[in-house]
Parts: C-alpha cells; sequence; structure tokens
C-alpha cells in the first residue's frame, strides 16, 4: 500500500512539473489588436462652379463592399462600423457631392484588425445615373444624367495600374485611417449635356495614431 502511494505521488508531481514546463516552454499571448478606419475623400477643383460641394447637390456612390488583403487570397471583410457584422444589403450610400465627403469625414468602414501590414485594398462601387445640382441663383435643381459604358467595373483595386505600391500597418492599440480619394475631376468628364463616367479612385494618405 506505502508502495503505490509513493507510486501515485511521483506521477502526480511528475504531471505537474510536466506542465510547468510545457507553461514555461510554450507560453503564448495573442497579440492585441488594432482599429484599421478608411474614410472617403471626393476631390473636386470645379468645386466653384457646376459641381459644388453643397449639401443639396448630389451624387451618390454605393459601396457594396470593402476589404483589405494581407497577402492574396488572404483578406480581411471590413464593415460600416466595429460592431457591425456585415453590409447592408443595399449597400451604404455615399453623397459625394457633401461637403463632408470633400472633408473626409465619410467612414466607409472599420474594423479590428491583428497587427500586420495590408497591400491591398478591394471594393466594389456603384454611381447614381444622374447629378444633382442647385441653380445658384434660383435655388431650382438641375438633374444632369450620368452615362456608363459596358466596361465600366463595379470591383474596384488599389493601388491601381500605374500607382505607387501601397502599405497600411495596423499596430496594436492604435488606430490606422486610410483616405480613399474619388477624384471627380477625373472621373466625371463634361459632355455637351450629360458626364462620362469614368471612376478613377486612390489613396491619398495612411496614417498611424
Amino acid at each position: 500500500m506505502n508502495f503505490l502511494k509513493s507510486s501515485a505521488g511521483l506521477v502526480i508531481v511528475g504531471v505537474i512539473g510536466l506542465l510547468h514546463l510545457s507553461c514555461e516552454q510554450y507560453d503564448y499571448v495573442s497579440p492585441y489588436p488594432g482599429i484599421l478606419e478608411i474614410r472617403l475623400h471626393a476631390a473636386n477643383a470645379r468645386s466653384a462652379g457646376l459641381l459644388r460641394f453643397d449639401s443639396g447637390n448630389s451624387f451618390v456612390m454605393t459601396l457594396r463592399s470593402l476589404d483589405v488583403v494581407e497577402h492574396p487570397p488572404v483578406k480581411l471583410p471590413v464593415y460600416s462600423d466595429l460592431s457591425a457584422i456585415r453590409r447592408n444589403q443595399d449597400g451604404d450610400f455615399f453623397n459625394c457631392l457633401d461637403p463632408l465627403a470633400r472633408d473626409s469625414s465619410f467612414i466607409l468602414g472599420s474594423v479590428y484588425s491583428p497587427p500586420t501590414t495590408y497591400t491591398l485594398l478591394q471594393f466594389t462601387v456603384e454611381v447614381s445615373p444622374f447629378v444633382i445640382v442647385k441653380d445658384v441663383f434660383s435655388g431650382v435643381p438641375n438633374i444632369i444624367e450620368v452615362h456608363q459604358d459596358f466596361t465600366t467595373e463595379a470591383f474596384r483595386q488599389l493601388p491601381a495600374t500605374g500607382q505607387l505600391p501601397l502599405s497600411i500597418p495596423v499596430e496594436t492599440d492604435r488606430r490606422t485611417v486610410v483616405t480613399v480619394t474619388f477624384d471627380l475631376d477625373s472621373s466625371l468628364v463634361r459632355r455637351t449635356e450629360w458626364f462620362q463616367y469614368r471612376p478613377y479612385f486612390y489613396v491619398s494618405s495612411v496614417k498611424v495614431y
């Protein structure tokens, strides 16, 4: 009986020792996430003319999806805010002639992310088939058609061809803010009575706070 007790005691001590050794050798702490926030900026040098930034004017962009890519095909979906689990079924709408777009105040999405560096930004957008602008004197709204040909794709990837490589770092307990600029001067080509839509987006800034 004493022999059995001694053997059992040795086994217990051995197991505790192995557990202690295991903890010392393989101790792992998951890194705390950072926050990735993506904002929209609308650039428009013609803002003093026909396409003025005004809450009463309208050119609506609908965001269907937004992802950041670390190493293709590894990607992280970015939803409207930190608590969202999916995009709205009809997409999220942004008026690109609102002063909020000019001031980069529209948030396209935000997400918690492990510390890493993303190199691609992918999104799917659609735009309204018309622009609404108020007459500067009468205030009467004018509707101008926006034409898209069959080659216009909703899916966009940044950096686009010809743009510089992209680096989006996310660090523990810090916030990375990426600003995507929608260049209205390049995207809306003025014709006689309508606009030709040729989408042009680029990342204008990446800041870590």
